[in-house]
């Protein structure tokens, strides 16, 4: 009795898991946006916080409703001037990996919300009066929230926009908060 209860488990386990794997798909994508960099322009004459950027991404579709994620981003460079005194040029680049929960509004519309975690590198270029330039750089994991939007175009390919935060309630002293506006195209295979 207690063999015929675990090969039905066992057999029950192994259909659930083929259909999850049968219904799962992978996508890959590219956009490009307008990030906002939270600088610390308290001592500066001008300061641009904003760039442009762009992202690769792919993803493993797990069901219906759930994805995981993984990207490479770039930032883009953004200045601070501090006249007299010099200036510096901030860029930051990743990887994350993050959760989404999908929800289809219709056939062709769906929402995502995303919430994982990215390796950052901030670089920083400084250009001192009187004094030789240098750089800096460091490495950070920080959090990611995010909500998007897709539009399918085709059966494969979807229209993307998605907003995107890292390190919202800036985590280290180091750090500083990010976000990410941006528009793309996804291909499901």
């Amino acid at each position: 009795m207690l063999i015929k209860k675990i090969s039905i488990i066992v057999c029950a386990t192994a259909g659930m898991l083929v259909s999850s794997f049968a219904s799962a798909q992978t996508y890959l994508g590219g956009s490009v946006g307008q990030n906002d960099t939270n600088n610390n322009c308290n001592y500066s004459t001008t300061c641009d916080s904003k760039a442009t950027s762009f992202k690769v991404f792919g993803g493993y579709d797990i069901n219906k409703n759930f994805a995981v994620e993984s990207s490479y981003f770039s930032s883009g460079k953004t200045l601070v001037n501090a006249g007299l005194l010099g200036g510096m040029e901030i860029k930051k680049t990743g990887l994350s990996l993050a959760g989404l929960y999908k929800y289809e509004f219709n056939e062709a519309l769906a929402g995502f919300a995303k919430l994982g975690v990215a390796r950052v590198k901030t670089e920083t270029s400084y250009q001192t009066s009187g004094l030789s330039p240098y750089s800096a750089s460091y490495t950070e994991n920080q959090a990611l929230l995010g909500l998007g939007l897709t539009y399918k175009i085709s059966t494969n390919l979807s229209l993307r926009g998605e907003y995107e935060k890292y390190n919202p309630k800036t985590f280290s002293s180091r750090g500083t908060a990010m976000s990410n506006l941006s528009v793309g195209m996804q291909y499901n295979f």
